[in-house]
């Protein structure tokens, strides 16, 4: 080469502006605030399916209370699922928020199945 002749760059890689990463941690935010408001009410109604235990088989109202807050936990699980698988998908999250999505929905449907009291 000549040293009259400029020597060629290597192609820098454009960054993006600040104002779409500022909003992808926004909806990062929102997305994690939702899953955790969602886990939160899904973990309590586990928590009450599972402390509550019948006195016999005679106590119908303990076996309702059981039947009703397991499927409010499970349904409150189910409806975290598909945001969270979402919301990772669109790598708004980190993958190790589907642990306690799983942990959650698998708990409930645990306790409305296997781990419910028999009459």
């Amino acid at each position: 080469m000549s040293p009259d002749s400029p020597e060629p760059r290597a192609p820098q890689a454009s960054k993006a502006p600040k104002s779409s990463s500022r909003a992808s941690r926004l909806k990062g935010a929102a997305c994690a605030v939702l899953l955790v408001l969602g886990f939160l009410v899904a973990a309590a109604a586990t928590a009450v399916a599972y402390l509550s235990n019948p006195l016999g088989p005679w106590d119908h109202q303990a076996y309702d209370h059981i039947h009703l807050f397991g499927t409010i936990a499970l349904a409150s699980a189910l409806l975290t699922v598909p945001v969270t698988v979402l919301a990772v998908a669109r790598r708004r999250l980190r993958l190790w928020w589907l642990v306690p999505c799983a942990a959650l929905t698998l708990a409930a449907w645990g306790r409305l199945t296997v781990f419910l009291p028999t009459r």
